[in-house]
């Protein structure tokens, strides 16, 4: 079964959706679908596996050639662990939908 996320990036008006799907060899298939340019590249990262999920520093999520151009505070890459965790059962796919959004605020002085 597949693991959906998306996000709509107020800050540079852009959608984002996410899907991973895991296979019988333990590795996630991704597909990303946005309105983003800058996210042409990295939406041909293609899979990747249990270690790419679980070790964020070796992670070829994070990687400057995968990466592309997106800017740095671009939600994506973090959408791709929030899918996978999802599709693997580290995260509840039944409370995930209950809880909201994820948002990040300005703070009020």
């Amino acid at each position: 079964m597949t693991s959906t996320i998306e996000s709509k990036m107020t800050v540079c008006d852009k959608f984002i959706r996410v899907s991973a799907t895991q296979k019988d060899d333990g590795t996630f298939d991704i597909v990303i679908d946005s309105d983003c340019d800058a996210l042409k590249y990295f939406s041909q990262i293609g899979n990747v596996s249990m270690d790419d999920i679980m070790n964020f520093e070796t992670s070829k999520i994070n990687k400057e050639e995968v990466r592309g151009n997106m800017s740095m505070i671009c939600v994506a890459p973090i959408m791709v662990y929030q899918a996978c965790w999802m599709e693997c059962g580290m995260m509840s796919k039944r409370i995930y939908p209950k809880m909201g959004p994820i948002t990040i605020d300005m703070a009020k002085d």
